[in-house]
């Protein structure tokens, strides 16, 4: 993977730094937009630059190093934020969830893009979420993969996301945490990290070698990345995950399709299943023997396909 030095334009009230290239397939190119705010916006490009556009909103704690994850990408533009304290994002104290979709609008006027198709996966899935509440206008279609969901409603009990959620209500523990795990990212060798991780996880069994040779350390580098600048961003994240969220599922608009494989341990399928139940006219799909990152390496062509009616 390479990333390309950038040129700077200025579109509307958002500044961009772009790659000077357009990516080649299987490659990625790291820019940044400044948002009317002030705030830089971090994304990576994947993929075939004249391909339909995907942002892919990258899971917890992560960065928009998450898709290269998968194998090369083609046919398709995928577009990957960096959400605010991640990675290249400045962050942004006291943000919500509902505070998303317009960074997520500004980065699509600022690469002159009116609709796009949307991907959440996991911890991504409630914002990408909240773009389909707030933003219906400016999405094709969203995709929800392994989804993280609201707090309280029972999808969470004894599983890895619901000590998150309860993390998230006691900010003094979760700081402490959050500084172990920066500590344990960057301590440890990342295959060796992903291999003592792989059962929790759910990563690919199909596929031992590249688990061994490039899944697990590609893996760890996305949470190094969203670590590198400090842990405000996974912070924020995990208060938000745990607090109201401020709109009703039933509220989403356009075309949603929910994925989630029966083995997740990580986020269970109930977290799905209840996506399912409360977006009007949701398409499910539940994945015997699929866990949480499996599947999207796995289905990653299907999601995308019916992502885009293909």
């Amino acid at each position: 993977m390479d990333s390309g030095a950038g040129t700077r334009h200025v579109l509307g009230m958002s500044r961009i730094t772009a790659p000077n290239r357009p990516p080649a397939a299987g490659s990625r190119h790291d820019a940044t937009v400044m948002l009317p705010d002030g705030r830089r916006l971090g994304y990576a490009c994947y993929g075939d630059a004249d391909g339909p556009p995907v942002v892919y909103l990258h899971g917890y704690p992560s960065s928009r190093l998450e898709p290269g994850l998968m194998p090369p990408l083609r046919g398709v533009r995928l577009i990957a934020p960096d959400r605010p304290g991640y990675g290249l994002s400045d962050a942004r104290p006291g943000r919500t969830l509902l505070d998303w979709p317009a960074d997520v609008a500004a980065l699509l006027d600022a690469l002159g893009l009116d609709r796009v198709a949307l991907v959440g996966m996991s911890g991504g899935g409630p914002y990408a979420a909240a773009c389909a509440y707030a933003i219906p206008d400016r999405l094709t279609a969203t995709a929800l993969v392994c989804p993280l969901g609201p707090p309280g409603l029972g999808w969470e009990a004894g599983s890895p996301a619901g000590l998150l959620l309860n993390l998230g209500r006691r900010p003094r523990a979760l700081r402490m945490t959050a500084h172990m795990a920066r500590r344990l990212v960057n301590g440890r060798d990342p295959v060796a990290l992903a291999r003592l991780l792989r059962r929790g996880l759910g990563l690919p069994y199909a596929t031992p070698d590249l688990m061994q040779n490039q899944f697990g350390s590609r893996l760890v580098a996305g949470w190094r990345e969203a670590l590198r600048t400090g842990v405000d961003g996974p912070l924020d994240d995990a208060c938000i995950y745990a607090a109201p969220w401020g709109f009703a599922a039933a509220g989403i608009g356009g075309r949603v399709s929910i994925w989630h494989g029966l083995a997740d341990r990580t986020v269970p399928p109930a977290a799905g299943r209840w996506y399912a139940a409360q977006i009007p006219g949701a398409k499910a799909r539940f994945l015997p023997g699929e866990g949480h990152f499996s599947l999207v390496f796995n289905h990653h062509r299907e999601i995308l396909d019916d992502l885009l009616g293909r």
